[in-house]
Order: structure tokens, then C-alpha cells, then sequence
């Protein structure tokens, strides 16, 4: 296990990468480090690993403070955004050479280093490929030989900082999809890095979210993605439909027509807000449909099982839909057809000056509407 306590890192500049960061990683999960760029998720990477040293607080591996120990007295295996391979040696000595590197005492010999190199060859699946250079190897084949020569040192704990982002959409897939085996087959604890949403909630066994050197929420990718802790979490977690709001006495206002009772705020005087609407939680009903509202077609796209449907609201405002194949072709939708839309939920986010305890820590208030 590793306990994370207070961490606070700044560059030069002045500039807080790290605020007071907290965080426990468990034993043989996969945890993502998700966040845009500069929020400060490499920089805890580097930390965990020992290659940045944190300005104040500490890192526990198990009972012991690693906070000054090294990368390599952490017993921690680091494969880099772009490989870091070695071009003038082979797959095999790539691999090999985090073991052919210790110091005599605790260097295997070279029949046990052939033996675990090959063992590690067929285990990432490029085993026909061991007398091979960099320079001839796919984008995919030199992030598993990486990741290979990472596991050869057999760390306590393998961290990977953007380990797909230089490959292509389709090899990405595969090879995220290969990590989750290879994790579960290993049972080792793992921490990677990413700004790619999908990868975060396809691969990893816990989701932290960070923003601006901090922690905007920590837990599964279902819980993160059905109760985001914050109007951040929602809105960097998959599309939304960002509508402008008031509180007025216990009913959401929206320019765009729609209204959507909230009773327990009846007693709030008028409140600004936000009402996110993911595209999947619009519904399509006639523009005269009770509890929808007008809206004009002006582009749809079909992305494989699902159509996108681009929205104008007669306010001007943006939103975007998104149906299954079958239910578009139930509709034989038109470009500049009018019609109405109403969401099946929403979440509402009441402005920050508006006293917690009025709406729950500004977490956010889901609404479903009933069927009218």
C-alpha cells in the first residue's frame, strides 16, 4: 500500500503544481491519474517514483518513509510517455539491462537473466522479436518491450506516464485492453497517467480526477461517472450539455425554455447556476411535448451504433444528442426539422458564493424529471 500525505510541490516561479495532495493507492490495484494538462498528475507521478522530490509532506511504501529514498531503493518500475529505449541495443539486451545494471551483489546470473528475459518476451507477446532495434519495431511493440524491461526488475510498484498517448486510436484500444490482463494476470499495484477519459474509466480499478494541483474526487469509474463530486468531474468526464440556469424559488429557468422543479431549494431566494445534460440523457419527443423544449436540427452524424444529433435552441444556444441507429431510424429525421427534446436527468450545480449547507457541499443536486 501507498499512503500519499500533503504533498505540496512548487516549480520555479512560484508555480503550485502540487496543494497538500492526499491519497491512498491499495495494494495489486490499477489506479489513473486523470486530469487536462498542467494538473499536476505526471509531477505526483515523479514524486511516487523518487525522479522529483515533493517541497513538503511524505510517501509511505507500506510501514517505511520512502520520501528521500531513490527510485531504484523504492524498488519501483517507470515506463516513460516515449519508451526511453536504448537504440543501439536489442529487445533482448533492453530488457535485460535493468538487471545487467545492479551492482554484483545482488545481480543475477546470466543463465537466470536469460531465463526471466524470455520469460518476460512471451509474456508481453514479442518473443519473435528479441533480436530486433527500436528503429524496427511498431509503436505498439516498442511500448510493450518498455513496459517488458520495466517488470524485469520485478518493482513493488510499475508506474506508466501516459503509456498510449503516441499511438494511434486502434492500437491504443488493443493495448489498454492487453494492460488490464496483464495487470490482473500480475497482481502488481500499477499508477498511470492519462488525460484520455476512456482509458481512464476502461482500464482502471479507481479513477482519481485532478485539477489544478489537487484532487477533485477519487473512487471507481462508475461512482465518478454517475456522482461526480464536482461541475469539473462532470464536465471533463464525457460530454455535456452546459445549460445556464437560475433558482427561483424552488424551479430551474433555463433561456432556452425549460423549467424543472428542485422543491428543496423553495425556500432559496434567486440563485445562479449551471444544468449539465449529458447528449445520451436527451430525449426526442414533438416540439409540443409536455416538459420539452424547441429545438432546430442542423447537423447529424452517425458515429458506428450511434447517431450524434448537433442542436440549435431558438435562444441560439448549442447542445448536442446522441440516439441509438435504431431509434434515429425510427425518426427519418431531416436537417432544419424543428422538434422538442426533454432530459431524462440532469445534475444542477448552484453557484459557488451560494452557502453549502443550502445544497449539499456543492456536490450537485440530480434531477430526474417525472413523466408528465
Amino acid at each position: 500500500m501507498i499512503d500519499i500525505h500533503s504533498i505540496t510541490k512548487t516549480f520555479a516561479g512560484g508555480i503550485i503544481v502540487l496543494n497538500d495532495v492526499s491519497l491512498t493507492i491499495r495494494s495489486g490495484e490499477l489506479l489513473a491519474l486523470l486530469g487536462p494538462s498542467g494538473s499536476g498528475k505526471t509531477t505526483l507521478l515523479r514524486i511516487i517514483a523518487g525522479l522529483e522530490k515533493p517541497d513538503r509532506g511524505a510517501i509511505h511504501f507500506d510501514a517505511t518513509d520512502a520520501t528521500r529514498l531513490s527510485a531504484r531503493e523504492r524498488q519501483v518500475g517507470f515506463v516513460f510517455q516515449h519508451y526511453a529505449l536504448f537504440r543501439h541495443m536489442t529487445v533482448f539486451e533492453n530488457i535485460a539491462f535493468g538487471l545487467e545494471a545492479r551492482p554484483r551483489a545482488s545481480r543475477p546470473d546470466k543463465g537466470e537473466i536469460r531465463r526471466r528475459v524470455e520469460q518476460l518476451l512471451e509474456l508481453v507477446q514479442i518473443g519473435f522479436l528479441a533480436d530486433r532495434y527500436p528503429s524496427q519495431l511498431s509503436g505498439g511493440q516498442r511500448q510493450r518491450v518498455a513496459l517488458a524491461r520495466a517488470l524485469a526488475i520485478e518493482p513493488k510498484l510499475l508506474l506508466l506516464d501516459e503509456p498510449f498517448g503516441a499511438l494511434d486510436a486502434k492500437v491504443r484500444r488493443d493495448l489498454r485492453r492487453w494492460l488490464r490482463h496483464l495487470h490482473d494476470t500480475l497482481g502488481i499495484t500499477g499508477v498511470f497517467v492519462t488525460h484520455d477519459q476512456e482509458e481512464a474509466m476502461e482500464v482502471a480499478d479507481r479513477v482519481v480526477v485532478m485539477n489544478q494541483g489537487r484532487i477533485e474526487q477519487a473512487d471507481t469509474p462508475t461512482r465518478i461517472y454517475d456522482h461526480p463530486a464536482s461541475a469539473f468531474v462532470y464536465q471533463f468526464l464525457g460530454n455535456v450539455n452546459t445549460l445556464a440556469c437560475r433558482v427561483v424559488h424552488g424551479v430551474v429557468e433555463t433561456e432556452v425554455g425549460l423549467t424543472l422543479p428542485v422543491a428543496e431549494y423553495a425556500t432559496l431566494p434567486e440563485v445562479p447556476g449551471n444544468l449539465f445534460i449529458r447528449p445520451h440523457d436527451l430525449e426526442l419527443t414533438p416540439v409540443d411535448h409536455p416538459g420539452s423544449f424547441p429545438v432546430i436540427l442542423e447537423h447529424q452524424a452517425v458515429l458506428g451504433a450511434s447517431v450524434r444529433l448537433d442542436l440549435r435552441a431558438l435562444s441560439g444556444q448549442r447542445l448536442e444528442a446522441e440516439l441509438t441507429r435504431a431509434r434515429h431510424n425510427q425518426l427519418t429525421l431531416q436537417r432544419g426539422d424543428r422538434i422538442g427534446v426533454r432530459p431524462l436527468r440532469a445534475q444542477l450545480y448552484l453557484a459557488g458564493d451560494v452557502p453549502a449547507a443550502a445544497f449539499g457541499n456543492h456536490q450537485g443536486r440530480e434531477i430526474v424529471p417525472l413523466d408528465p
